[in-house]
């Protein structure tokens, strides 16, 4: 457990990684995703950025929150389809207990699909450190945490600013980040849009 923390620590003096020619192409990212193993990580899809999160004491009234709007929704239906087209298997699908998130995930995977997890909130709102240091470890554990059943992948629908922190990678709404679980840190395959899966 030591190393890892050592190994994830050198991530904070590196530069945020994107998509590079290290990383796969959509196509090839997709065909990986079908023999499962993996750690898909979903930023939420497109929001309403005229709302703002206002009061997250009780994260069931959503009209407190920043949702998604229409072409949110389209994504999250565009993700859910493209799982279903390219015969994605998914072991299991956890997600911020943000409205956003939850909705994403209720589109794109169904209404009985998803677990809500604490430990998955996101990052900013919280001015506790230690609380936030502990979001940043949860993600961190899930990131090198393999499938239960290598032939299936793990979903988490999460937020920007806990996989920067987690893993140095940067995500725009809507986008996946793919991971290679295992060993101190995970490897990074590359990023999805929405839009690859069609």
């Amino acid at each position: 457990m030591r190393h890892r923390w050592l190994a994830f620590a050198l991530l904070l003096f590196l530069p945020l990684f994107t998509a590079t020619a290290d990383t796969l192409e959509p196509e090839a990212l997709l065909e990986r995703m079908q023999d499962g193993g993996l750690v898909i990580y979903w930023r939420h899809a497109a929001t309403d950025r005229s709302q703002r999160d206002t009061d997250l004491s009780d994260m069931s009234r959503c009209e407190r929150q920043r949702n998604l709007n229409d072409d949110g929704r389209e994504q999250a239906r565009q993700v859910g389809t493209g799982f279903e087209r390219h015969a994605i298997p998914v072991e299991r699908i956890l997600s911020s207990p943000f409205c956003r998130n939850t909705e994403s995930a209720r589109i794109a995977f169904g209404e009985d699909r998803y677990e809500i997890r604490e430990d998955l909130f996101n990052v900013p709102p919280v001015r506790d450190r230690e609380r936030q240091q502990a979001l940043v470890a949860a993600l961190q554990d899930y990131l090198v945490t393999a499938p239960e059943d290598a032939a299936r992948n793990v979903v988490i629908v999460g937020h920007n600013i806990n996989l920067q922190r987690a893993a140095r990678v940067r995500i725009d709404e809507g986008e996946i980040a793919v991971f290679v679980p295992g060993g101190d840190v995970p490897r990074f395959l590359g990023v999805l849009t929405p839009e690859d899966f069609d």
